[in-house]
């Protein structure tokens, strides 16, 4: 009677009161950079490309929508996104699958040795792998002229493809030991009674991962994907620091932040950003689509 006489007598509002000072922060943090990229992108640019005159515009994104840096930069980051989140699901998985089999103390081991990658911070991770793939000093090619699988040193940033292919391959190496994590934290939750259930009515390994356990396990990974394709999409620090400006092998981000701070074009650059929102949000809706058809088809 007492405790439900107290919470009787708390006033509604008192919550949200408690709640409000986090709510405005953090409404501000959101709303008032969102207003001033709708301002700019909108606006003629003085110091962009579109001649200053008064009142609205939508002459950054005509402009945007003629740019082939940017349409090059759109396909960078899809393929990029696309590629190395489908490698670390795939290779995440099968290392779980692997690491399930050990001993407790061998698995805690492994896994404290496999986590330093994604401990590596993205920057050191690409000036670390910049230096190993430089075609004059670096530890790849060297290896690779030592044991004899290469007669001369090769540049593998040296076109479009293997700028791709080499941000997709430090990627997958940062990025797979999270998703080996999440994908063994899924596999432990997987009921052994089923498994036991399903061997006893004569069910081969491969028929118990396909039928019962990947069933299981297909919410977990989904939502680890999904996680590691937003991180994709927007990512920065490895195309930035390994390629800089170089239109080849640049990404969304970098190329809004080389309109706004290399060439000072901040209308220009805020219209890039909301079209990369654009283009983020369209990649990720399609991804869940595919993936909703997929498990409806699998249990059809």
């Amino acid at each position: 009677m007492l405790r439900g006489s107290l919470m009787h007598k708390t006033p509604a509002w008192r919550p949200w009161a408690l709640l409000a000072p986090a709510l405005l922060t953090l409404a501000a943090l959101v709303l008032v950079p969102l207003v001033q990229t709708l301002h700019l992108a909108f606006s003629h640019d003085p110091h962009g490309f579109v001649p200053a005159r008064a009142g609205a515009t939508l002459e950054n994104f005509r402009i945007l929508m003629g740019d082939s840096g940017w349409w090059h930069a759109v396909r960078t980051t899809i393929l990029f996104a696309l590629g190395a989140v489908l490698a670390e699901t795939v290779l995440g998985l099968g290392v779980a699958l692997l690491l399930q089999k050990l001993d407790t103390a061998t698995r805690g081991i492994v896994l404290a040795v496999m986590l330093l990658p994604w401990a590596v911070p993205g920057v050191v991770a690409a000036r670390l792998w910049g230096w190993m793939l430089n075609d004059q000093y670096g530890i790849i090619n060297a290896v690779l002229l030592d044991v004899g699988l290469i007669r001369h040193s090769i540049a593998w940033t040296a076109g479009p493809t293997g700028m791709l292919v080499v941000m997709i391959v430090v990627d997958i190496w940062q990025a797979t030991p999270f998703m080996t994590l999440l994908a063994l934290a899924g596999l432990q939750a997987v009921p052994t009674d089923v498994l036991d259930a399903a061997r006893m009515d004569g069910a081969t390994g491969w028929q118990c991962f396909r039928h019962v356990t990947l069933p299981l396990l297909w919410p977990t990974l989904i939502v680890a994907a999904l996680f590691r394709l937003l991180d994709a999409l927007r990512m920065f620090d490895l195309s930035s620091v390994l390629y800089g400006a170089d239109m080849n092998g640049m990404t969304l981000s970098v190329f809004v932040q080389t309109q706004i701070v290399q060439f000072g074009a901040p209308g220009y650059g805020a219209a890039s950003a909301l079209a990369t929102l654009g283009v983020i949000a369209l990649v990720v809706i399609l991804f869940w689509r595919c993936v909703t058809v997929t498990r409806r088809g699998s249990r059809s």
